[in-house]
């Protein structure tokens, strides 16, 4: 039997479902999208914030330029160094930060309520105004490229780049790492910084404030501070390349001499956050490998069989569709057997579909999970920024339950039927060759 989170109904379609409901919602001239809700539990705040502009909108042998522009925000602008950042806010107690991925670059702070005005500040600064630095920048790109050597021996990271090439073609943002590789951090300029910054809009931006604050200030203070920000083009698109579906099965080894683990990826193309399909799909990936250590691949191919350390399965659904995946950690004289388990372990559940003991377990973990995450004032700005980004309207919170309740067995097994296909897919592998173990 799955292990399952308590069932807390009551904070999802009661008190904190009706506050995020009452969530005032305003556009600035330029765009920008602001999302206010006031609260007393604590005397503190908490801003969140995205642009909708990542490593999809760099060019492919610019990798990892999004990254750095977005990592590079925070180290000085026009009226503060990054000393002088560092100093006002840990003065202050504050915490404010940046960063960028694949369709988005974060930014963000927590305070005292009194200290907003200075967060918020600051953060218009770092968005508006980056100097990008010399010096700053040079630190930066050696701490990237030691991560980068880093991760290049890690066998599931050499993995997952090797899954993306084969489930996506070369000219497909996700064919390629959001980080980058050394070769392409390396050659990245100042001027490239700039450059990508320009494509930052104030139409792409949403910004969420949770906390003690008045209304009515906070929404005259971010008119003052935001409201000069102009655009410099039309706000980016977020429309990728379509992808050809998988009609037969493609495979991969990388091989890193030295490592005493393997690890296997199996993929397929997978759905976007906003396809009808999302919540059957998701309640396909907690049964399959992820929900506690109950779900199948974890009970089959580790407990009973004891083929891997570590196994799961995974659903990237975002702005765009990402893969779907099942990963084992191994070793490495069991690669092939476990391939073969794992593989069965999910052509059974696309045959025979969910349990009515797994849906049960499943609906009452994703309740209460939701419960869980809306407990503090950044659980509460990351639902509404997800809110906005997906177009789910401010009643989504009161409205999940009934989301989760409407998916049955049949709708959880025709999409399982639908995308974890058993005889097109992508399979890669990355470890020491058996031959030259060490």
């Amino acid at each position: 039997m799955m292990s399952a989170a308590p069932f807390l109904p009551e904070p999802v379609r009661g008190g904190i479902g009706q506050r995020i409901a009452s969530t005032v919602r305003f556009t600035l001239p330029n765009g920008m999208v602001v999302l206010l809700l006031p609260t007393t539990a604590t005397p503190t705040v908490t801003v969140s914030g995205e642009v909708r502009v990542g490593a999809i909108h760099e060019p492919a042998e610019q990798g990892g330029l999004a990254v750095f522009t977005g990592a590079a925000l925070g180290r000085g602008t026009q009226r503060r160094t990054f000393q002088q950042i560092v100093e006002d806010t840990e003065a202050r107690g504050c915490m404010v930060s940046t960063g960028s991925g694949g369709h988005t670059t974060a930014f963000g702070g927590k305070s005292l309520a009194e200290d907003l005005p200075l967060v918020l500040e600051i953060l218009t600064d770092m968005l508006q105004t980056p100097t990008f630095p010399t010096e700053e920048i040079e630190k930066l790109r050696g701490q990237f490229l030691m991560s980068l050597r880093e991760y290049e021996q890690s066998t599931r990271y050499r993995a997952a780049l090797a899954l993306q090439a084969l489930l996506y073609p070369p000219e497909h943002p996700y064919s390629r790492p959001a980080s980058g590789t050394r070769a392409t951090v390396q050659q990245i300029s100042r001027d490239d910084l700039e450059h990508f910054h320009t494509r930052y809009h104030p139409a792409a931006t949403t910004l969420a404030i949770v906390g003690d604050f008045d209304t009515d200030q906070v929404l005259s203070l971010l008119e003052t501070l935001f409201g000069g920000w102009e655009p410099a083009a039309a706000p980016p698109s977020q429309t990728l390349p379509p992808v050809a579906p998988l009609t037969e099965v493609r495979r991969t080894a990388v091989y890193l001499p030295g490592k005493i683990q393997s690890d296997i990826l199996w993929g397929v193309h997978g759905l976007e956050r906003t396809h009808p399909d999302y919540y059957a799909a998701l309640m396909a990936n907690l049964i399959l490998g992820q929900l506690s250590m109950g779900n199948r691949l974890w009970e089959n191919v580790r407990e009973r069989q004891g083929l891997a350390y570590s196994v799961s399965s995974s659903l990237d659904a975002g702005l765009s569709a990402g893969p779907w995946t099942a990963s084992a950690g191994v070793n490495p004289a069991d690669v092939e057997r476990a391939t073969v388990a794992l593989l069965h372990e999910i052509e059974h559940f696309v045959r025979e579909g969910p349990i009515d003991e797994e849906i049960a377990d499943v609906r009452d973990y994703l309740k209460g999970s939701l419960g869980l995450r809306l407990e503090t004032n950044g659980g509460i700005a990351s639902m509404l920024l997800a809110i906005e980004r997906y177009g789910l309207g401010l009643e989504y919170v009161l409205r999940y339950p009934s989301f989760i309740d409407r998916v049955d067995h049949d709708a959880i097994a025709a999409v399982a039927q639908r995308y974890l296909h058993t005889t097109a897919y992508a399979l890669a592998v990355a470890g020491p060759p058996l031959d030259r173990q060490e």
